[in-house]
């Protein structure tokens, strides 16, 4: 196995998503903030209906740049001050290194990789990522097992009930009803195979009109496609388990859910009957007073502090509650372009890089390196202006004299094999400024420098970025 590629791979997942997470968490703030701002402005439906851009930002890997996105203004890398004590580049070995490594070099030394903080993070990140994966697999295989023997509802005036609401709610998919013990509240699940579960002896201490309110909530978490949409919640909180602020925001996503489901299903009711609805949750709340939140399930009742909020929404319910409202779309537009955008440096002040010493270029296979051949001595210069955060003798991973220097715009680039360093840590550089001279230190046997670009931590293809600044000069 390729340890070196997996260790690299891990690390750019575990960055790309500690990245993203924070730049998420951002997101969360602004929606918080605005949900409070337009608490009596925007509609019910919005409310719950914003919560998707957080999704797409956790869901999607990619996004365009743009000069207006909200994280231009954060720091340009969350590693900054880690790289500069151990910087990312120490455990990887480029791959370009193999042309100049000799014959008869042991085969692991080219694999290698030593330690960093950054893999030391990646580690704990994906065991927390198979540990909650592995819980909540457990826990719902478990619930499903137990829910197999649960009867199917047979009383015809209930199936009758229950069919009107579908009818009602233009639902031609069958769904059947069930009854548990294991469930304290009735509940849908099933995303393809869809049921709804009822706690025994529901049925026994609910008058029609009641048993109507909660099967029209129910259809309508099916109508609003909640099951998949929690399902994916969950998932992008076990990818993102570190982070709290978006365990609390899918907490908030829930219960905004189940007030949107209460408008859709208050829409099928008449103004008279939607007092009743109020009632029927207040009574749920004194059957099960404690009911329990099943992940990948969509329910009726709640904690009382929710069933309280949810009480004072239909009290002042109005049909067009479930609407959306214009200025309700352009808040939703705004925030997706502000945050659903990569940060992008404004133009004219883009990073310009030179290629940093004169000879033969041969790209990694992998193309996350460049190596420049030359004779020895041959100077090498500064690829961009920056500030120099690493130079020394490098014993861990064979890259002899190496100078790490630092740039704007979350860059870095790696000067490796170096015969001579001409500067030192700390010290600030111009773009062609001479930094060193190309030499064979290290695990080399011929002149050549090792040059790198990481991107906020990560290794990127060198030649593209050299190309753009051809055509930007």
């Amino acid at each position: 196995m390729d340890w070196q590629w997996l260790t690299l791979t891990l690390n750019q997942a575990f960055t790309w998503t500690l990245h993203n997470s924070i730049e998420a968490s951002l997101l969360v703030i602004l929606i918080l903030l605005c949900q409070q701002l337009g608490k009596k402005h925007f509609s019910i439906r919005w409310h719950h209906a914003v919560w998707f851009l957080l999704l797409w930002k956790l869901a999607v890997p990619w996004s365009i740049d743009s000069t207006i996105s909200l994280y231009n203004w954060l720091p340009t890398s969350p590693w900054t001050s880690m790289q500069e004590a151990h910087p990312l580049t120490e455990p990887i070995v480029l791959a370009t290194e193999a042309l100049h490594l000799h014959e008869s070099a042991p085969a692991s030394i080219a694999n290698e990789a030593s330690f960093s903080w950054i893999s030391l993070l990646s580690l704990i990140w994906i065991s927390g990522v198979a540990i909650f994966a592995i819980t909540m697999t457990r826990g719902t295989y478990r619930l499903l097992s137990q829910l197999t023997n649960d009867v199917f509802v047979q009383d015809e005036a209930i199936l009758s009930v229950f069919s009107q609401c579908q009818k009602q709610m233009g639902i031609t998919k069958s769904i059947p009803l069930r009854m548990s013990h294991q469930m304290t509240s009735p509940a849908l699940m099933g995303i393809w195979r869809p049921q709804i579960w009822l706690p025994a002896n529901l049925l026994d201490k609910l008058n029609e009109h009641e048993l109507r309110h909660i099967f029209l909530h129910e259809l309508a978490h099916w109508k609003r496609r909640d099951i998949p949409v929690n399902s994916i919640m969950t998932v992008l909180l076990i990818l993102n388990w570190f982070n709290p602020l978006l365990w609390y925001a899918a907490s908030r996503m829930r219960q905004d859910q189940e007030m949107a489901c209460d408008a859709l299903a208050l829409t099928y009711l008449q103004e008279t009957e939607v007092p009743r609805y109020g009632y029927t949750m207040i009574k749920m709340l004194e059957l099960y007073a404690e009911p329990k939140q099943i992940r990948f399930t969509a329910g009726f009742s709640g904690s009382k502090k929710q069933v309280k909020r949810r009480i004072e929404m239909i009290r002042h319910f109005q049909k067009r509650a479930y609407s959306w409202t214009l200025s309700g779309i352009v808040v939703v537009l705004a925030l997706g372009v502000f945050t659903l955008t990569n940060a992008k440096t404004a133009l004219g002040n883009e990073v310009i890089f030179a290629i940093p010493a004169e000879g033969e270029t041969i790209s990694a296979p992998d193309q996350t390196s460049l190596s420049v051949i030359n004779s020895l001595n041959t100077p090498v210069k500064a690829a961009a202006a920056g500030k120099v955060v690493k130079a020394e003798y490098d014993t861990k991973t064979g890259k002899g004299n190496q100078i790490i220097l630092e740039h704007e715009g979350g860059y870095q680039t790696v000067y490796s094999h170096l015969e001579k360093l001409e500067v030192t840590a700390g010290a600030t550089v111009t773009q062609g400024q001479l930094i060193g001279l190309l030499g064979s230190t290290g695990r080399s046997t011929g002149p050549h420098l090792a040059f790198q670009i990481l991107e906020n931590g990560t290794p990127v293809d060198p030649t593209k970025l050299l190309e753009h600044s051809k055509t930007q000069q």
